[in-house]
């Protein structure tokens, strides 16, 4: 669940396009591009790095972006990434939410897209 950003009630991203409280419009009316986020290179604990990602996925979902784009890594310096495997079973989730579709970034071996359906 998500917030409404004008009075905060909880809404339905997937759901909602006007805010069921205060009649305010919730959900982009204009298509964007990718909303990129990176998670992997300031050092971030899973659970930084997924508080990143869930807020990144309300933001997509709420400003009409076409997708969004995670930067998990994957071990470049140790031969294993930490986030990666967490960060795309979080993905998949929203994916399977939200009627999305998950991919690899073809340019960053350490990146997802999640393509929203809009």
């Amino acid at each position: 669940m998500i917030e409404c950003p004008h009075c905060e009630f909880p809404l339905d991203p997937g759901r909602a396009s006007t805010c069921p409280k205060c009649g305010e419009t919730v959900l982009g009316a204009v298509s964007r591009g990718l909303l990129e986020v990176d998670v992997a290179h300031a050092g971030e604990t899973w659970d930084v790095a997924r508080e990143k990602i869930v807020k990144a996925m309300n933001e997509a979902l709420l400003n009409g972006h076409s997708g969004l784009k995670i930067i998990h890594g994957w071990g470049a310096t140790t031969g294993r990434s930490v986030l990666s495997g967490l960060a795309v079973a979080l993905l998949r989730g929203f994916a399977t939410r939200y009627g999305g579709r998950l991919s690899p970034d073809r340019q960053n071996p350490g990146a997802h897209i999640l393509w929203l359906n809009r």
